[in-house]
């Protein structure tokens, strides 16, 4: 059971980050597909315009009923929205009849590893024609957004620069059959920048969004030199939880928002959740748990936008999920944010020689695809739940990682710790033991629990120092299984509140008020472990900022 938690979640009152901001759908919106009625968690909503419909004869535009209509529906139904204009699959066919070459490529499989024919066909970028009639789409695109009403134009949180291949960094999906036609990554990336200045002069003020994944350090600072927001499609921090080398995306990207910061700059970042969620083993077996899972790892990534199949978003049973991800998303600011959590796991990743040397569990550092030190690894772990389920995509990149048929508890370069945002275990592991597979709840992927029997009786929290609540409430999920007891409090204060568990077998939610929190601490009092999902701290009502 987990509805105490979703009614803390839903009722808490926390403000929004900013308007826009949150669960927004998936793919693109057209009026009456998905409405804040059915899910009362959608932010926004994304506007996929194509360039064959917007352009269907050579300067003859259809801004008003492809953009203006879409536009003023969402603003009656209270939502926001974020544009894109595909033009690499979808350009219109008079561009070939102006010279442009057509390119085929060898695309014959889809993102999701499914034999496809579409999206095979492109325009060659870098033709003068081609050129033209592009930056020609942007400059008028530009003079109908900002000859809109304030208000409407209001409603726009993004526009996202698609240069090529939809919104992907790449020109094509596949490989030019005639090799004349390949672009290398320099020459592409030179495109980007002219498509991204272009976007940049027609359409001020709203901030344009670019794709991350292909950017390189010339781009990033790019981007910080010449761009008001610093706007960011990051991909890989939004299809799932257990990918390949997010340590070191994520350590890349908080250097740049580092870099932004200094230079006065915001952050806004967006990143979707496909149809891999109904495809894959991992995902499909228990949708409601992939995506509170991906939806927490997605906040602690500090994504602002998370983009779900609206499918997914019309079950009530994913509903927590997006209610935890709006409830921060936005709130960057510890000295304004109205909670912080931790979400507790313990992520088993097999590049770290010094947790998992080669000599007790084999591989060499930098060697990712060696599977028996994965299987090695997850035996250690199996007596507290840990699985590998499909370690042949374990081994791959991101693309693959998502087609893995089930649970994967050890990646390459994954998270080793928590999920949080602003609440910050102090020496994770050191009084817990992590826990994997736990049950089928939304709760139940991981955990960590208490473990007396080896001298592990203790959790203890570090409140990020600009939060500066003098008035809070803390709320502990926690597996109410055996008798056990537990105890909340803050070190070195008298006055814990301790917990009596009944082996109800439920998720519950204790919560307590403290006043002067910089640390919390949970101590196992008596009897049985208890096992614990998360902890949230909120500013009391009086104290909100």
């Amino acid at each position: 059971m987990y509805v105490c938690l979703f009614a803390a979640m839903a009722t808490g009152g926390a403000a929004e980050g900013k308007p826009g901001y949150g669960i927004s759908s998936w793919a693109g919106w057209k009026p009456g597909q998905i409405s804040p009625a059915e899910c009362p968690e959608l932010r926004s909503v994304p506007l996929i315009l194509k360039w064959d419909s917007l352009e269907p004869a050579s300067g003859r535009y259809a801004f008003a009923e492809e953009l203006g209509r879409p536009l003023q529906a969402a603003q009656e139904g209270g939502l926001y929205i974020t544009l894109m204009i595909w033009v690499g699959p979808a350009a219109p066919e008079w561009i070939y009849q102006s010279g442009v070459p057509r390119v085929i490529t060898n695309r014959n499989v889809n993102a999701l590893g499914q034999k496809t024919d579409g999206q095979k066909e492109y325009p060659y970028y870098l033709h003068p024609e081609y050129k033209k009639r592009f930056m020609g789409l942007i400059d008028a695109f530009g003079k109908y957004v900002s000859a809109l009403p304030p208000a409407l134009r209001a409603r726009i949180v993004f526009v996202q620069c698609a240069e090529g291949s939809t919104g992907d960094g790449q020109p094509y999906k596949g490989k030019p059959l005639d090799q004349k036609y390949a672009i290398s990554d320099e020459v592409w990336n030179d495109f980007r920048l002219e498509a991204w200045k272009r976007y940049r002069d027609a359409v001020p003020g709203i901030p344009i969004l670019v794709n991350s994944d292909a950017n390189g350090g010339l781009e990033t600072q790019w981007l910080l030199e010449n761009m008001d927001v610093i706007a960011l499609k990051q991909g890989m921090f939004s299809h799932g939880f257990q990918v390949s080398d997010n340590g070191e995306r994520l350590a890349k990207f908080q250097a740049l928002e580092a870099a932004a910061k200094q230079r006065g700059k915001p952050v806004l970042t967006r990143g979707e959740m496909d149809g891999e969620l109904f495809e894959m083993g991992w995902s499909k077996r228990n949708i409601p748990q992939a995506l509170y899972w991906s939806g927490i790892f997605a906040t602690h990534c500090r994504l602002d936008i998370w983009n779900v199949p609206y499918q997914a978003l019309k079950d009530r049973a994913n509903w927590p999920a997006g209610a935890f991800f709006n409830k921060y998303a936005g709130h960057k600011d510890p000295a304004t944010a109205p909670a912080a959590f931790c979400a507790l796991r313990d992520g088993l990743d097999a590049s770290d020689f010094n947790r998992f040397p080669a000599s007790e569990f084999g591989g060499k550092p930098g060697q990712k695809k060696e599977v028996d030190r994965y299987l090695r690894i997850t035996k250690a772990y199996a007596s507290y739940g840990a699985l590998m389920a499909d370690p042949e995509k374990a081994i791959g990149g991101g693309m693959i990682n998502r087609k893995s048929s089930g649970p994967n508890d050890v990646g390459w370069d994954i998270l080793s710790g928590n999920y949080s945002r602003f609440l910050t275990q102090i020496e994770p592991g050191s009084g817990d033991v992590g826990r994997w597979n736990i049950d089928e709840s939304i709760y139940g992927r991981f955990g960590r629990a208490f473990e007396h029997q080896s001298g592990k009786k203790q959790l203890r929290f570090q409140l990020d120092p600009r939060f500066a609540a003098k008035q809070v409430k803390v709320s502990v999920t926690y597996l109410d299984q055996g008798t056990g007891s537990w105890s909340i409090g803050i070190p070195g204060k008298e006055g814990a509140t301790r917990i009596q568990n009944t082996n109800s077998r439920d998720w519950r939610t204790q919560v307590v008020s403290l006043s002067g929190m910089t640390e919390l601490v949970l101590n196992y009092e008596t009897g049985d472990n208890t096992l614990f999902h998360l902890i949230e701290v909120e500013r009391a009502a009086s104290h909100a900022k």
